[in-house]
């Protein structure tokens, strides 16, 4: 097997195959690593702003601000500070985390992270593996760079925060072991932990300081009454305002959900809503919450949710199906089957209802608590067919829109019918848009992979194998390997031998790109017999064509060229001329390592023709970009300039920032052997700045080989002086 490094410089390459021979895919620069700018020294970041919105009418908890406050005060020798806000659901734990990380935002110059563990909701919890990977991300590092291993990501985001005064917003953790690899290992951040447990192992072995949270006294629950519904209102019924207080246990959640329902009907005395929410307590149970019977919430829900019209309590009780907590409005739609006017209008009302949170812009949430609640209602007063029906509608929206998106992201995949209809999406008109979408809503569409519903298989395994071209682009591993891990496990149940060839060959992708050889092999062979075996011509193909990057990554080169040149004979026998020229591309890759440079540049000239043909500009300066590689190994450093520049030119017309970047790094080399250092300088700190810009894995070494060629060419300075 390949050392990293070798493994490492043939993946910049990009010579991995897919089901359609090599989809080529064009990241836009920023798109995936945020943007990072590299010095020599020490890369910078980007400067994440993560912190949710603050609450409306947060209500003062003057004395848990004021612990917070004092963490910001401890000297620089301290050791790392981290606060364990505690208490009961609804309390108002991440209203106060997230009030006073707004608050004292100027104090955290590197940034704000921030990630909803989901310890306590009906949804999966995040793993720390999970969460460090979105951390990562938002620090700048690209996909490809992000370690496998928890501890190797920990590691890393520990190094990337050293020194660097980021606050850390862990909210609605369950136990320390999912807050433990998060912690930043430099005093210069802070740490803010919710969770309705006091997390012992934080306070014992981290120093944590508890900042408790309880129920509002009645003096400040009626302050809240005053901040939300306004002083006349309050002090026209005293009387009323804290009967209302009472009825709602205190509970800041519960007092914001009565408090529109008092908005809902101005002119109405408090004391009617009081009287009637007395009313529902005579009804219904008494929804328990931690340890606190008393807290009689769903009271409050109760009479809120019954003063919906139809069509909105019934999208209250749907929303409960989705599987995530943040949805857009097409989601909203697709769930409720409406267009996305209804929906909105819908959503609006449940916001003002505090039924639902609008976390941003045309983005909805909801509450543990209510969504507990909105579940219940639907199981009893929905039909299972109703709820199929809205999550087979929910699938249908994340299916074809991620369809939609993918054909832009990367236009030249082999494309599979798709189960279901098309529902009304978001503008995907051009790259940017569909790479955002994808970027924004992959979380929901794992989730929905996630679903064991039989009836929805089928799509199931389309929908990850719809995901795969932004896996490869986004390097978003654990997501591909989960998704495709499940739709194999769903082809397999609706026994679709097809779609389970097609789902090992895009496995084995995901173990390449994690330099899990063995692993990749043992799919692409499997897939390769399921597709013998169905008669799948095109799809034998390319298992092969995918094995035979396997046996040139392992250095098996004579037998990966053997591979190559059987798939190549079958691609030109059925005439797919751009799968043809892909494997033309990768035979002359192998052919270079061989040192048989001759035979790579003739069939590089030979893909070339065909790219140009078919108006193939990627796939064209990714040759052109070979072609620079197989002049310079054999010694032309003439013709090595012409092709990288040729490749250049190229990429620049087709906006493909990793071929320019190739094309740089190519020149740089070419500058270097003919000894003009400044040139050699200068090419390789575009190609560096274009590779960290997309978290190419290219950028490691070259940064370390410019900073040595930086040190050659000072002490050559210096010797000169």
């Amino acid at each position: 097997m390949l050392d990293d490094g070798k493994v490492d410089l043939m993946r910049s390459r990009c010579v991995l195959n897919d089901l359609s021979g090599t989809a080529e895919v064009v990241v836009q620069a920023g798109a995936i690593a945020g943007g990072v700018h590299v010095h020599a020294e020490r890369p910078s970041l980007p400067v994440p702003r993560q912190l949710p919105l603050g609450t409306r009418g947060f209500t003062d908890r003057v004395d848990q601000l004021a612990v917070l406050d004092s963490l910001l005060s401890t000297g620089s020798d301290r050791e790392l500070a981290i606060a364990a806000i505690t208490g009961t659901a609804g309390v108002g734990k991440t209203a106060l985390a997230v009030h006073w990380a707004h608050r004292v935002g100027g104090e955290f110059p590197d940034g704000q992270l921030y990630v909803d563990l989901r310890g306590y909701g009906p949804e999966r919890l995040i793993d720390p593996s999970e969460a460090l990977a979105g951390f990562l991300r938002a620090l700048g590092v690209g996909g490809v760079d992000i370690p496998e291993e928890v501890s190797e990501r920990s590691a890393m985001y520990r190094s990337l925060l050293s020194d660097r005064r980021v606050l850390v917003v862990l909210d609605n953790a369950r136990t320390e072991d999912q807050v433990r690899p998060l912690l930043p290992g430099s005093s210069s951040c802070l740490v803010v932990v919710t969770s309705r447990r006091i997390l012992s192992g934080l306070v014992v072995h981290h120093g944590a300081e508890v900042v408790p949270v309880d129920l509002l006294s009645a003096a400040d629950a009626v302050s809240m009454l005053h901040r939300l519904l306004g002083s006349r209102v309050v002090e026209g019924e005293p009387d009323a305002a804290v009967q209302l207080v009472h009825q709602c246990a205190r509970l800041p959640l519960a007092l914001r959900i009565a408090a529109e329902l008092a908005r809902s009907r101005r002119g109405q005395p408090l004391e009617v809503l009081a009287s009637k929410i007395v009313d529902e307590q005579t009804r219904l149970d008494v929804l328990e919450i931690g340890d606190d019977p008393r807290t009689a919430v769903r009271t409050v829900f109760s009479w809120s949710y019954r003063q919906l019209p139809g069509e909105v309590a019934r999208a209250f009780r749907l929303l409960a199906a989705h599987p995530c907590r943040d949805l857009d409005i097409y989601a909203v739609g697709a769930l409720i089957d409406e267009m996305p006017r209804t929906a909105t209008r819908v959503m609006a009302h449940l916001v003002r209802a505090h039924l639902v949170i609008e976390s941003s812009a045309g983005r909805f949430g909801m509450h543990d608590l209510l969504r507990a609640y909105a579940t219940e209602l639907s199981e009893r007063e929905d039909s299972a067919a109703v709820r199929t029906d809205a999550v087979t509608r929910l699938f249908d929206y994340y299916l074809h829109t991620a369809e939609q998106a993918d054909r832009i992201i990367t236009p030249y995949r082999y494309r599979v019918p798709l189960d279901g209809v098309a529902r009304p999406a978001p503008d995907l008109a051009d790259y940017d848009k569909a790479l955002t979408w994808m970027t924004i809503e992959m979380p929901n569409a794992v989730a929905m992979c996630r679903r064991t519903d039989g009836v929805l298989d089928t799509r199931c395994w389309q929908l990850a194998y719809t995901l795969r071209g932004y896996f490869f682009v986004a390097k978003q591993w654990d997501a591909w390997i989960e998704t495709h891990e499940r739709a194999l496990a769903a082809a397999r149940r609706v026994a679709d031998r097809r779609a389970e060839a097609l789902t090992l060959n895009n496995l084995g992708l995901a173990f390449l790109e994690r330099g899990r050889l063995d692993l990749a092999a043992r799919h692409y062979m499997a897939a390769w017999r399921l597709f013998e075996k169905v008669g799948d011509k095109h799809g034998v193909c390319n298992a092969l064509a995918n094995y035979a990057t396997v046996l040139h990554y392992r250095g098996d080169l004579e037998e990966a060229l053997q591979a190559n040149q059987q798939a190549l004979g079958s691609y030109q026998q059925v005439g797919s001329r751009r799968n043809a020229a892909i494997t033309l591309r990768s035979i002359a890759l192998i052919e270079i390592d061989l040192r048989r440079f001759t035979d790579a540049v003739r069939h590089l000239d030979e893909a070339l023709v065909i790219f140009t043909e078919l108006a193939l500009q990627v796939d064209a300066a990714m040759a052109m970009n070979c072609l620079g590689e197989a002049h310079y190994s054999a010694g032309d450093a003439v013709q090595a300039r012409r092709a990288h520049r040729g490749a250049a030119r190229l990429a620049q017309g087709c906006g493909s920032r990793y071929e320019r970047a190739r094309a740089h790094h190519g020149l740089g080399r070419v500058a270097k052997r003919v000894g003009d250092h400044r040139e050699a300088v200068e090419q390789w700190q575009r190609a560096l700045a274009l590779y960290t810009e997309l978290g190419a894995p290219a950028a490691r070494q070259l940064q370390a080989d410019l900073a040595r060629l930086i040190s050659a060419q000072e002490v050559a300075t210096a010797a000169q002086g």
